[in-house]
């Protein structure tokens, strides 16, 4: 599991004062990206070098409970399935407790002419030595 903390700020909230609904995609972003980072994937240098990138494909989403401005959240990350092409990840974010929003993520990795392509073994070895232990 990999766990992200996040404040909201108040350029994250709607006229209601709750965090805008489409934030909470952003979050989780923020949160696959710091997990890449972690485990030694550069997704800069994999773009620049190998002309590879991640994109959504899929994604399914929950929203159970609001946010609001000043709360801090914990984004908390786990593998549910790596796919020759593909990554699924089920995502949630909470305050305290509380889960707020959950959601299950396919993520695909496309070469520079926007082709999924498959995932080479450095990632599936550095995400299944991360997830595993």
């Amino acid at each position: 599991m990999f766990f992200f903390e996040c404040e909201v700020y108040y350029e994250d909230t709607d006229m209601g004062g709750r965090v805008y609904y489409a934030n909470y995609l952003k979050f989780v972003e923020r949160a696959r990206s710091k997990l890449l980072a972690n485990i030694g994937i550069d997704q800069r240098n994999l773009l620049e070098k190998d002309g590879l990138f991640f994109i959504v494909k899929k994604i399914s989403a929950e929203y159970l409970s609001p946010s609001f401005f000043g709360d801090k959240l914990l984004i908390k990350t786990h593998m549910l399935d790596i796919k020759k092409a593909t990554l699924i990840l089920g995502q949630k974010i909470l305050r305290k407790d509380k889960t707020l929003f959950d959601c299950e993520v396919k993520i695909a990795l496309l070469n520079s002419r926007g082709k999924v392509t498959k995932l080479p073994n450095e990632i599936v070895n550095k995400m299944k030595l991360f997830f595993d232990s």
